[in-house]
C-alpha cells in the first residue's frame, strides 16, 4: 500500500522548512568568484527503442472493459552523463582541467558545498584557478536512469510471466544510519538495531572500537552538528522513531543520499579485465569519462570511493582508443586501486602521475600500496617518468577526516593537499618535459 500525505501537511512542512532556511542566511563561498564561463551539458548515451517507455493510461471512469491496446514503440536515450563546469577568468597551476567524480549513493552535489553551508571543492578549485568539471554518474541524479526495464518487468508479471522479476533490478543505496556506522561512528550496543540501540560518534566515551594509537580520541571532522530541526522533531516521519539521539538521524547530509539507479542500465564485458563481466556502474560512467577527457583535450580525473575503479576503467578505454596520453593525472580517494580489475598494468601509468589518498578512519589499502609500488618500480628502473604516491592524511597530522572528506570541516585543507600534489607532479599544459623532481 502506498503512503500518502495530506496537502495541508505538505504545505506545513514546506512553510516550516522555508522559515527555518530564511532565518539562517548563509554565505557558502569563501569570496567572490571571477569566471569566464560556466554551464552544463550531457555527454555519451545511446538510443533505446522500447514499448515500455511509459505505462498505459488507465481506462476512463465508467468505460466498458476492453483489451489494452498494444503500446507503440518509442525512443528514449539512456546512459548519458550530466556535466557541469566553471572556468576561472585567471588560471593558475598546471593549467589542465580537473574532472571530479562522486561515489555511491551520491551525486555531484557533494562537491558543490558542505552540509553546514561552507565552500565545497568545486568552487574552491575554481577559486584557485583550476577549470573544474563535476559530473553525476550515468544512471544517477541529473543523468537519469532507464525506467523502461521496470515497466517491462511489471508488465510481464501482470501477464503471468515470472521472468519479469528478473528484469526489475534491486536498487542499492547507503541508508542514513548506514552512512553513520560506515563513516562517522557506531551503533551500540553490539547486535542492536536502530530501534533498540544508539548512534555514537568515533571517540565517544563508549566507543566500542577505539583506535589503538595516539589518534584514538580524535572526533570526526564531519559537520555532525548540521541538522534539520524539522527532522529532529520527526515532523511527518513514517514508521517508528529510532532510539538514541534524534539529532543523529536528522543530519542535513542525509538529504544528499539517493538510490544507485544505474542498476537499470545494461552491463558489459571486458576481455582484459578480471572479472570480465562489468556492472552497469563500471560500463557507462567510464565510457563517458573517457569521452569527456577527449572532449577537453586532456584532464586530471579525481575519483572517490565507488568511482575509484571507474577511473581505472576510463584509463583502459582511453588506452584502447589510443588516447591514454590525454589522461594527465589520476587521483583515487579511498577507492579501488586495482589494476587487474580494470585490465591495466603498471606500465600504463609510466607517464601518468597517480595518487591514492586515505582519511583517518579507513583501513590502509594493501592494493593501493601495491599499485603505487608497481608504478614506482618502473620509474626506478627508468621505464617510466611519472610518480605514484599513497598519501595518508593521519600521517600528515590531518586527523579525524571521514570517508566523506570533501564535506568535512577540513575539506579545503584536503583540497590543498591534492592541488599541491598536482602542481608538483603533473606536467604543466604546454610543457614538453616534467617539472617535478625524480627523487
Amino acid at each position: 500500500m502506498r503512503q500518502s500525505f495530506s496537502i495541508a501537511l505538505v504545505l506545513a512542512l514546506f512553510a516550516a522548512s522555508a522559515s527555518a532556511q530564511d532565518s539562517r542566511p548563509r554565505r557558502f563561498l569563501g569570496g567572490p568568484l571571477t569566471i569566464e564561463d560556466q554551464g552544463s551539458f550531457f555527454i555519451g548515451g545511446v538510443q533505446k527503442v522500447t514499448t515500455f517507455a511509459t505505462v498505459p493510461a488507465p481506462p476512463a471512469p465508467g468505460a466498458a472493459p476492453a483489451a489494452p491496446a498494444a503500446p507503440a514503440p518509442q525512443q528514449i536515450t539512456i546512459g548519458q552523463m550530466y556535466v557541469q563546469f566553471q572556468i576561472p577568468a585567471k588560471k593558475y597551476g598546471v593549467g589542465w582541467p580537473v574532472i571530479m567524480v562522486h561515489g555511491s549513493t551520491h551525486t555531484g552535489a557533494c562537491l558543490e558545498a558542505t552540509p553546514d553551508g561552507r565552500e565545497g571543492w568545486y568552487p574552491y578549485f575554481v577559486r584557485n584557478g583550476v577549470p573544474s568539471y563535476v559530473v553525476d554518474q550515468a544512471g544517477r541524479g541529473r543523468s537519469g536512469f532507464d525506467e523502461s526495464v521496470i515497466h517491462e518487468g511489471e508488465a510481464r508479471l501482470v501477464g503471468g510471466d515470472r521472468s519479469g522479476a528478473d528484469l526489475i533490478p534491486g536498487f542499492g543505496r547507503i541508508t542514513d544510519n548506514g552512512a553513520w556506522t560506515n563513516w562517522f561512528g557506531h551503533l551500540v550496543p553490539e547486535g542492536s538495531t536502530i530501534l533498540t540501540g544508539r548512534l555514537i560518534p568515533h571517540a565517544a566515551a563508549d566507543d566500542p572500537n577505539p583506535r589503538p594509537d595516539a589518534y584514538q580520541h580524535v572526533a570526526p571532522q564531519f559537520p555532525l552538528d548540521a541538522v534539520d530541526a524539522n527532522l529532529v522533531n520527526r515532523t511527518g516521519a513514517i514508521g517508528p522513531a529510532p532510539g538514541g539521539s534524534s539529532a543523529n538521524y536528522a543530519l542535513e547530509y542525509y538529504k544528499q543520499l539517493v538510490p544507485n539507479a544505474e542498476v537499470t542500465l545494461p552491463g558489459s564485458t571486458c576481455s582484459s579485465c578480471d572479472p570480465k563481466e562489468l556492472s552497469p556502474a563500471n560500463t557507462w560512467t567510464p565510457q563517458n569519462l573517457a569521452a569527456l577527457v577527449e572532449r577537453l583535450g586532456g584532464a586530471i580525473v579525481v575519483t572517490h570511493s565507488q568511482s575509484g575503479i571507474m577511473g581505472h576503467h576510463m584509463a583502459r578505454i582511453l588506452k584502447e582508443r589510443g588516447h591514454l596520453d590525454l589522461l594527465k593525472g589520476l587521483v583515487t580517494l579511498e577507492g579501488s586501486c586495482s589494476l587487474p580489475n580494470s585490465g591495466l598494468t603498471a606500465a600504463d601509468f609510466d607517464n601518468i602521475p597517480y595518487m591514492a589518498l586515505k582519511g583517518d578512519y579507513t583501513a590502509t589499502s594493501t592494493v593501493c600500496q601495491e599499485t603505487v609500488d608497481a608504478i614506482n618500480a618502473r620509474r626506478a628502473a627508468k621505464q617510466g617518468t611519472a610518480k605514484a604516491e599513497y598519501l595518508k592524511l593521519d600521517d600528515m597530522g590531518i586527523l579525524g577526516v571521514t570517508h566523506m572528506m570533501m564535506l568535512d570541516k577540513k575539506n579545503l585543507e584536503i583540497a590543498d593537499v591534492m592541488m599541491n600534489w598536482v602542481n608538483k607532479n603533473v606536467r604543466p599544459r604546454g610543457k614538453s618535459s616534467r617539472v617535478n623532481s625524480t627523487k
